[in-house]
């Protein structure tokens, strides 16, 4: 019994150094991670003429699968004709295994030819092999003095062409002098946009599109 209070006493003064290894490993673990100031990447796709620009104040490269994360990250997408859009959020990730990027975290999309075209969303998903982009949280539409809120959606880059599912759409119709007439509020199961001819189009199934018209009189 005389040799219990060494023994307890050695214990004790061990498990501090147990603490300081296993902070010590996690702090090798955190600093493999190889930090990047003033990130940029560009990439090439040859089979549509297009490119991808990718900065960033900030990057962090995993060392065990090269991912890279990006912080207030800006993407944009260039392509023979100039740019086509910019995609800004507060992060994105970058993987190399499956050449794509998943953007999260208040996602911006603006069509660069016409700064009133926008489309807000949490994330979306795109596979830098193919020209797909996949809305998979609502979205926000912003055309003019037109608003579309959708569940999901996909946009495809080649074809400018972007798909939107269970659309509620609104618009308010001016006058020359400012003041509103009316609006227009249509909803839908479908709707198309095509950027080459700025046309909307809305289905639902069995055919049926509910449209309501609201004259606004003023004096």
């Amino acid at each position: 019994m005389k040799h219990l209070p060494i023994y307890f006493l050695l214990l004790i003064t061990t498990l501090p150094l147990f603490g300081c290894q296993k902070s010590n490993k996690s702090s090798i673990q955190i600093d493999n991670k190889s930090y990047i100031n003033d990130f940029e990447l560009l990439q090439e796709n040859p089979n549509n003429q297009t490119s991808v620009r990718i900065t960033s104040p900030k990057a962090i490269i995993d060392p065990l699968n090269n991912d890279i994360d990006i912080f207030e990250s800006s993407i944009e997408l260039l392509n023979k004709n100039g740019q086509d859009f910019k995609v800004k959020s507060g992060n994105s990730t970058l993987n190399n295994l499956t050449n794509s990027i998943r953007v999260f975290n208040s996602v911006n999309i603006s069509f660069l030819d016409n700064q009133d075209y926008y489309m807000t969303t949490n994330s979306f998903d795109w596979d830098l092999n193919t020209s797909i982009i996949e809305i998979i949280d609502p979205v926000n539409i912003n055309f003019d003095n037109t608003r579309i809120n959708a569940t999901n959606g996909f946009y495809n880059i080649d074809a400018g062409l972007l798909k939107i599912d269970n659309s509620d759409f609104n618009r308010y119709i001016y006058s020359s002098n400012g003041d509103e007439q009316y609006h227009v509020k249509i909803k839908s199961d479908f709707a198309k946009w095509f950027k080459k001819d700025n046309t909307l189009v809305f289905t639902s199934n069995k055919k049926q599109v509910e449209t309501t018209i609201n004259f606004l009189l003023t004096e």
